[in-house]
């Protein structure tokens, strides 16, 4: 049986609540590190904007594309794993 259920409207704004929870604790970090880009590092603020700018575009435009890599991926460990136990070697 392949059944779909529906949340209900008390789980929907649990998970919108956990979701507005991070989203504030990364929105604040992001402001901090405006004024730390500006203050120590003195770059101007029209640089530093664009550059949240061009990272959002392109977080906007990646994000997709890697979901769609991600769900067309299947190995024996499944399909995001690979990426989690690889893809950190680069950022080391």
């Amino acid at each position: 049986m392949n059944e779909t259920q529906q949340l209900k409207f008390k789980e929907k704004l649990g998970y919108g609540f956990g979701d507005f929870a991070s989203s504030m604790f990364w929105k604040m970090f992001s402001v901090y590190l405006m004024i730390f880009y500006t203050d120590v590092f003195g770059i101007s603020a029209a640089a530093v904007g664009t550059m949240f700018l061009v990272t959002r575009i392109w977080d906007t435009a990646n994000d997709p594309i890697m979901g769609i890599v991600a769900d067309r991926t299947n190995t024996r460990w499944g399909k995001f794993r690979p990426y989690l136990l690889w893809g950190q070697y680069p950022l080391l």
